[in-house]
């Protein structure tokens, strides 16, 4: 009777200890849960983007541990100007330290909480979509493109341009990319800017996120 009593005890523990395991939730490393397709965090934070005067560099770092959550968080920033219409933004940028799979990049046609964005990573890969409050879009999934320069430490440039309801996009003078805004809200005018996506992978405080932008 002893015995079988312990039994049933272990089989009890062995049955919470499951449940609570398959409860938690599992991060991977793929680029898809690195970027705003499932971050709930999203931030605007001027603070966090410093502009050199002299240079026009704009530097974002941090390595405060409030920005590691479980799928990301992004931070961003925008200028003050207004281009309307929307015509051209051409922004060299280069990812110094941090997690490879979490993009950055640019956000232009921002108005009225909603904006484009293009990110890219230091593995060659971009991504297009819209945001509008927490709502990230995909207009084109996170693709490999030759004309990126891949690595930490490597300048890219980012040159978007609209014409007659299309978006062209290229790298580094690479192959251009057309895409489009169908749906509403539509994008053709607004501010642009800068947004940065913290890795929950990203090993705060120990070895910081840190992006240089520049426009031209």
């Amino acid at each position: 009777m002893k015995k079988k009593f312990i039994k049933i005890i272990a089989n009890l523990w062995l049955l919470i200890l499951f449940i609570s395991i398959t409860a938690c939730p599992v991060t991977t490393e793929s680029p898809e849960d690195l970027d705003l397709l499932n971050n709930p965090v999203i931030e605007e934070n001027s603070l966090l983007f410093d502009l050199d005067a002299d240079t026009g560099v704009i530097s974002f770092n941090t390595n405060n541990s409030k920005y590691i959550s479980e799928y990301g968080y992004s931070l961003w920033t925008e200028n003050n100007e207004i281009q309307s219409p929307f015509t051209g933004l051409n922004v060299t940028l280069s990812k110094i330290s941090g997690n490879s799979d979490a993009g950055y990049g640019v956000v232009f046609c921002s108005y009225d909480d909603t904006m484009l964005v293009v990110l890219i990573n230091t593995k060659k890969e971009f991504v297009i979509g819209e945001l509008t409050g927490n709502l990230f879009t995909v207009l084109q999934e996170w693709t490999e493109v030759a004309s990126l320069n891949s690595g930490l430490n490597q300048i890219n440039t980012i040159n978007i341009s609209l014409v007659s309801g299309e978006f062209s996009l290229t790298f580094n003078e690479g192959e251009t990319i057309v895409f489009s805004d169908t749906d509403a809200p539509y994008h053709n005018y607004g501010k642009d800017g800068y947004l940065v996506v913290i890795s929950p992978l990203d090993t705060f405080p120990n070895v910081p996120v840190s992006v240089t932008f520049k426009k031209n």
